[in-house]
């Protein structure tokens, strides 16, 4: 039976025993898809992003589907740690505008500490776990996913960096940052960070570790990520943005011809400059979270 237990007076919250919150990117939409079919496990998605984009409503939360089950609540974006002071719509409109954080600097705060203070409010009791993925393969993939949403004549890796989009992943790629706040709120027997790269390289390893933490029978993932962009496909909407506009069929045809005009790698979008700037850019942080990492494994 469902059971109201707060006034209805803001978004519907489901008591979660999990709270997934990223990272975009990261692997999500996998993980989420394996925890569907687990037996001992319930799931909602996009629910706790509500939380962040208002701090006047009072949500209504009802029990979980299944009182027996393990209930994850997953919500990528919150990893963004993108709080809601003024405007959302506001936020929304810019987000991929170059050189825009001037037009929503009053609108929002990217605070991992406040996202999880408001998080916590309304789930007090719940574990945090997050997907960290490498930083220049994961903001390679964020930029090719968006790259059909920046104006045509400034789709540039750097364009990117100077969108409100572009800057809150930047800022979001220091994961011990965000590992640190959530620590700080749920306690760090409540918080696990997994890597990206151990779905492929270590998968016994990753859904050992994913189960353990949430308390369900450990069972074999998948061996297939979903939801990856693909380079090419992003690197002629980066030279090519009017090809975009045309009709489904005349577009397959073209993208052949469009791809031998492009130079570089089928796999990769960054210059040699952007991968040694990001690696340079975030080592101390990467320090920080091994070690982060470490002591919560134990």
């Amino acid at each position: 039976m469902i059971k109201a237990v707060a006034p209805a007076t803001g978004s519907v919250q489901i008591r979660a025993d999990v709270l997934h919150i990223g990272y975009p990117k990261a692997a999500s939409t996998f993980v989420i898809k394996f925890l569907e079919k687990h037996p001992e496990a319930t799931v909602d998605q996009f629910q706790l992003s509500s939380l962040l984009q208002s701090n006047e409503c009072t949500p209504t939360v009802i029990e979980k589907p299944c009182p027996a089950k393990i209930h994850i609540s997953k919500d990528e974006n919150v990893a963004e740690s993108i709080c809601v002071i003024g405007e959302w719509k506001n936020w929304q409109r810019y987000l991929y505008i170059p050189g825009s954080w001037d037009q929503v600097k009053r609108d929002v705060v990217v605070d991992p500490g406040e996202a999880a203070s408001r998080l916590h409010k309304v789930h007090p009791d719940a574990k945090v776990f997050l997907v960290i993925r490498e930083q220049v393969d994961w903001l390679q993939s964020a930029y090719k996913f968006v790259m059909s949403q920046l104006p045509p004549t400034k789709r540039s890796f750097a364009d990117y960096c100077t969108t409100p989009s572009g800057i809150v992943f930047l800022k979001g790629g220091h994961f011990d940052q965000t590992i640190s706040a959530y620590v700080d709120v749920f306690g760090s027997r409540r918080v696990r960070a997994l890597r990206f790269e151990d779905i492929v390289g270590a998968p016994k390893k990753f859904a050992g570790e994913l189960c353990d933490f949430l308390e369900i029978s450990e069972r074999p993932i998948p061996p297939k990520r979903e939801n990856e962009s693909h380079a090419q496909i992003a690197r002629i909407q980066r030279f090519f943005p009017f090809i975009e506009q045309l009709p489904k069929g005349v577009k397959m045809a073209l993208k052949p011809y469009a791809e031998r005009l492009i130079p570089g790698s089928r796999r990769t979008i960054f210059s040699a400059h952007d991968i040694r700037m990001l690696r340079s850019f975030y080592t101390v942080s990467n320090q920080r979270t091994e070690k982060l990492i470490s002591q919560l494994s134990k």
